[in-house]
């Protein structure tokens, strides 16, 4: 078998394997379909004058009735990440124009 040959065979089999997708490591794939809730997670609060970041919650935002740590996956518990919930939900291509987001409903 040429040379050439060999690499046509090669290319055509790496076009039949091709795959039309991305994997971030860490991160799970999720299907959203319209209207589905899409939930505002916070962290924390970093500041070019101190070295040490503040807790989401330290300032006075709005609160949930209860806080609820969502780690997702591994590399954020290594880190000490701090992902938790908010009082704040927008849908998935729902088009809403100047609208302000209070306590899980989105005002125009």
């Amino acid at each position: 078998m040429g040379t050439k040959r060999k690499t046509l065979f090669f290319a055509f089999f790496l076009l039949l394997s091709s795959a039309h997708s991305f994997y971030l490591p860490g991160v799970a794939p999720r299907d959203f379909q319209r209207g589905d809730p899409l939930y505002v997670k916070v962290n924390k609060l970093s500041s070019t004058k101190t070295q040490l970041p503040y807790d989401y919650y330290f300032l006075n935002y709005c609160k949930p009735p209860k806080i609820v740590n969502n780690a997702e996956n591994l590399g954020e518990v290594l880190r000490g990440d701090r992902i938790e919930n908010s009082v704040y939900t927008v849908r998935i291509c729902d088009l809403l124009w100047c609208c302000f987001l209070v306590a899980d409903k989105p005002y125009g």
